[in-house]
């Protein structure tokens, strides 16, 4: 088993935050919204301020209804997220979104979130990724 080390300051961070649509957007407006709209003015942002990599985790209802039906047998207990997607940066360091955030161009980058965007309400999260399946199959991280 290959060791990769998961302490926090020896890798990349990683920083999510949900997003939740408007109601008078569809799923697929709001992510379309979100692809072509604004991360075409968001990627040079975060180049220029060292975002090593973004992802858009999409929680389309097709696929999460049935698995709530579902796990609400199992686990009647558990909440159930209900945002739109999940945004997740891996990131240098905590200074990267304060940098992207404070850059004169952001702005513009958020032009339209005021229409598609609920900002009342979202869950923010810091730390850090560690593997213990790889996509080859190889376990990792863990005591042989």
């Amino acid at each position: 088993m290959s060791n990769v080390t998961g302490q926090p300051g020896s890798r990349p961070l990683k920083y999510t935050v949900t997003h939740y649509r408007k109601k008078n957007h569809t799923h697929e407006e709001f992510l379309k919204w979100i692809v072509e709209g604004h991360l075409p003015l968001a990627m040079p942002i975060f180049k220029k301020h060292g975002v090593i990599s973004y992802s858009l985790f999409v929680t389309p209802a097709a696929l999460n209804e049935p698995l709530k039906e579902e796990m609400g047998k199992i686990r009647p207990t558990w909440d159930f997220a209900d945002w739109d997607c999940f945004l997740e940066y891996t990131i240098p360091s905590v200074e990267t979104i304060k940098n992207v955030m404070a850059d004169p161009d952001w702005p513009a980058a958020l032009k339209d979130q005021d229409e598609w965007l609920d900002t009342s309400k979202a869950l923010l999260s810091l730390g850090y990724h560690v593997p213990y399946l790889l996509e080859t199959g190889e376990v990792v991280n863990m005591k042989n």
